[in-house]
């Protein structure tokens, strides 16, 4: 098996691979979650091959925190490896101008446009049983309590990378305080958390009327655009962090961070009775868009590397829901793509 050659593993994230190849020839990758995890992962066994890396994040860039240590990664990659390229993709114009200010080389595509609009759709048959339904981590960033005016709502939660007994203190105090919520996904009869994968989460999308976005600075936020393929308007708080690209004022409410104002605005859209096609449809038209310019970029780079084919009648065969894979390790993704110059192999890993 391949390995990191010494001088450079202290560059590694210690972060989950999430990746995705784009193209061969000119070698194109996808990446999401920490901007520079991936890279920091594969550029070692990629060193002698020209390789373009698009590079997501599930944070903000609004953040100096992360736009500072960002920053110091590039600098270094570019140092090691100097055939390599690094777009970071943005999800805010306000990210571009501080990445253009940090040097960081930039292209505006919200992550939001990769979501698979054949797993969240309207289920007519589906009961609305809630008001509102939010799904967010349990950590105090979301404002949860933000909601506790709202008669009656649905959380799907999950844990954050934080001490857990932290969390499960902090879900406690949730549900003390706000026993009009119902979290969808704690087991009725053990009480035990239980994950929901797409088809679920989309299921208990449907379950409600309107979707809820209360934190005031995080990344793009997937499940602002998850609840409009649903059918969902939704209720935002003024956020940083993109979320606000796939708001369409028509099927949208962006109030004060107030309980007051939520239910207030909760209670608007209901009455409203929006079609659910209608909210779904203009979640679309800004999907189509954002996904045209990252064809637009992905042909830039093939003219780049002298191909004169359309990425856009390859691009339905390489989307997948993200744009990411999991594939466990770095020699993984590049085995099975044929790209370890050693030629090591890996058994698929079953679906």
């Amino acid at each position: 098996m391949a390995t990191i050659p010494n001088s450079r593993r202290q560059l590694h994230l210690k972060d989950t691979l999430r990746c995705h190849l784009v193209s061969r020839d000119p070698l194109i990758i996808t990446a999401y979650g920490n901007p520079m995890a991936a890279p920091t992962q594969l550029c070692p066994f990629l060193e002698s091959r020209k390789v373009y890396f698009l590079l997501g994040n599930w944070w903000s860039f609004q953040d100096p925190t992360l736009l500072s240590q960002t920053k110091w990664l590039y600098q270094k990659m570019r140092e090691s490896y100097p055939l390599h390229e690094f777009i970071f993709l943005a999800n805010a114009k306000e990210e571009c101008q501080l990445l253009e200010f940090a040097g960081l080389p930039h292209y505006l595509c919200h992550h939001n446009a990769f979501l698979d609009e054949n797993i969240f759709y309207p289920m007519p048959k589906v009961e609305k049983t809630f008001d509102a339904i939010y799904t967010a981590r349990l950590d105090p960033f979301k404002r949860h309590f933000l909601a506790r005016k709202i008669p009656a709502w649905a959380l799907v939660y999950y844990y954050g990378n934080a001490d857990r007994k932290n969390q499960d203190a902090y879900f406690r105090a949730l549900r003390q305080r706000m026993p009009n919520m119902v979290p969808l996904n704690e087991d009725p009869q053990t009480g035990q958390y239980r994950w929901f994968d797409p088809q679920a989460m989309c299921r208990a999308y449907n379950a409600a009327r309107v979707g809820l976005c209360l934190s005031q600075l995080e990344g793009g936020n997937y499940a602002t655009t998850e609840y409009m393929l649903c059918g969902l308007p939704v209720v935002s708080t003024p956020s940083q962090g993109g979320r606000d690209v796939f708001f369409d004022p028509e099927v949208t409410r962006v109030v004060p961070p107030d309980p007051r104002a939520v239910a207030e605005a909760v209670a608007e859209l209901i009455a409203l009775r929006i079609p659910p096609r209608e909210v779904r449809l203009r979640a679309l038209v800004k999907i189509r868009e954002q996904r045209e310019d990252f064809i637009r970029l992905v042909e830039a780079l093939f003219a780049q590397s002298g191909r004169t084919d359309r990425f856009a009648d390859q691009f339905d065969a390489v989307f997948t829901h993200k744009m990411l894979t999991y594939p466990g390790s770095p020699e993984k993704f590049l085995a099975d793509h044929g790209l370890l110059a050693d030629g090591t192999s890996f058994p698929l890993l079953p679906k």
